[in-house]
């Protein structure tokens, strides 16, 4: 294991040490779009492989390993950052074959799995097979976001791989940070806020998800069972034009959805445009009410 300065942080040392410029790496598409940024300020080319509703495509996935091997595939396995989706067992199970049969490595980072509001956990990657997984997390959804203290769990030799290459690069940790962390930890308070947070979150979740049924319902919805995100992606025909802009006229705060797209499996153009991340944490249910309705307005 390896504690660092947020995940992404991880990622970065990561990205670094195992892709080399030009290389491919693969994410789901869409993504989280910081991952996306720091993958390709490393050189990397980031290749966006379709997520369906349970999780990345394999079939795109096996067809795109067909053409090239990435130097990893980075994938949030549950309730997916933006989207909210979650990767089936089944296809867990056949993400890791194809990793150890392509000689690929598998990043699953998992910042939002304590929060799950309805339905049971599912193994992780690396309790299925963790010869080729890189499995990642943070406090920052758990604790405190500014607490910036992430970990990843790996094979012995690429955590010191990353460990030289981060005394290289910053020296050392933030370890005030890790030592509160590890005596919040020490003490058994981390189940006890985890209770409070799905105490708080459920009743946003619950609202959100009915907002978007009904006042989107011609939206492809992502209704989660967990996690941060409800997402959507607009009919054709919605009037998508300047679509942030105007949601900050409105009194929104959106996030422009082509951040979350990598470059297309299949040369194609995606359609950035019509996809809208519904973050419903840091909102009470009567804003979620009045947000979405504000949304469907702009539509």
């Amino acid at each position: 294991m390896l504690v660092g300065n947020g995940s992404l942080q991880l990622q970065d040392l990561v990205a670094s040490y195992l892709a080399r410029p030009g290389a491919a790496v693969f994410t789901e598409q869409p993504s989280y779009d910081r991952a996306i940024k720091t993958f390709r300020r490393r050189g990397a080319r980031a290749i966006g492989i379709p997520l369906e509703e349970d999780g990345i495509s394999v079939d795109r996935l096996e067809a795109a390993l067909a053409r090239e091997v990435p130097a990893f595939l980075y994938l949030v396995p549950d309730f997916q950052n933006p989207a909210g989706a979650t990767l089936s067992l089944a296809k867990r199970r056949r993400i890791v074959e194809l990793a150890v049969e392509h000689d690929f490595w598998v990043i699953e980072d998992i910042p939002y799995r304590k929060l799950r509001y309805e339905g049971e956990d599912l193994p992780l990657l690396r309790e299925i097979d963790a010869s080729r997984v890189i499995t990642m997390s943070s406090f920052s959804k758990l604790l405190s976001p500014g607490i910036r203290v992430g970990f990843m769990i790996a094979p012995e030799a690429l955590i010191d791989a990353a460990t030289a290459l981060g005394e290289d690069t910053y020296l050392a940790p933030v370890l005030p940070t890790q030592a509160a962390v590890a005596e919040f930890l020490r003490r058994g308070r981390l189940q006890p806020n985890i209770d409070r947070l799905k105490e708080l979150y459920t009743p946003r979740w619950r609202t959100m998800s009915d907002a978007v049924r009904r006042e989107l319902p011609d939206a492809q919805a992502f209704i989660p069972g967990g996690g941060f995100f409800v997402s959507v992606m607009l009919p054709e025909d919605a009037n998508t034009e300047n679509l942030v802009g105007r949601g900050k006229d409105a009194g929104l705060v959106l996030t422009p959805g082509a951040a979350f797209f990598a470059d297309p499996d299949d040369g194609e153009a995606v359609p950035g445009d019509r996809f809208v991340r519904l973050p419903f944490c840091a909102v009470t249910p009567e804003q979620i009410e009045e947000g979405v309705k504000r949304l469907a307005s702009l539509l």
